[in-house]
């Protein structure tokens, strides 16, 4: 009998990785535990300018929608595309997400997220828009579901 064989690649294979959200938050807290608040706003900031940067590229190039459909393809691989609903009004993209779903699966598996988690949806956003041009503000958010609401918004020139 011949041997047969099949190629597959990573890149096929369907990509959820709903435990790395409770390493990402172990560092954070033991970042934030041993350096600080700073300590971890530096290292989120780091990381947004850098893994981001295509995104901020088009951002910058052509707007707040590029914004909109990156945080709509997030939830739509988390498979809660359900979770989040834009309100666009002029120079303003305004999110608000009903759950995270990456808090509901930590607390799910018990894990209790940090008190920095909240810091990867706030220090990030605010990274990308500033760097795309945009301002960022942080409207409420909700430690037990990780629902949010938050704004980018294109600021006023003077």
């Amino acid at each position: 009998m011949q041997n047969q064989y099949i190629e597959r690649r990573a890149s096929e294979n369907k990509y959820l990785h709903k435990d790395f959200h409770c390493s990402m938050d172990q560092g954070l807290a033991y970042l934030g535990m041993k350096y600080g608040d700073d300590a971890v706003n530096e290292y989120l900031g780091k990381f947004a300018r850098l893994f981001y940067a295509p995104l901020i590229k088009n951002a910058g190039e052509r707007g707040l929608p590029e914004i909109r459909k990156h945080i709509s393809e997030t939830y739509a691989a988390e498979e809660v595309p359900e979770n989040v609903v834009f309100h666009e009004i002029e120079n303003e993209l305004k999110v608000t997400i009903t759950a995270c779903p990456a808090v509901l699966h930590m607390r799910n598996v018990g894990y209790e997220p940090s008190k920095w988690y909240i810091k990867t949806t706030s220090i990030i956003n605010k990274a990308i828009a500033c760097e795309a041009g945009f301002g960022f503000e942080m409207l409420s958010y909700d430690e037990k579901t990780g629902a949010a609401e938050y704004r980018f918004f294109k600021e006023a020139q003077l």
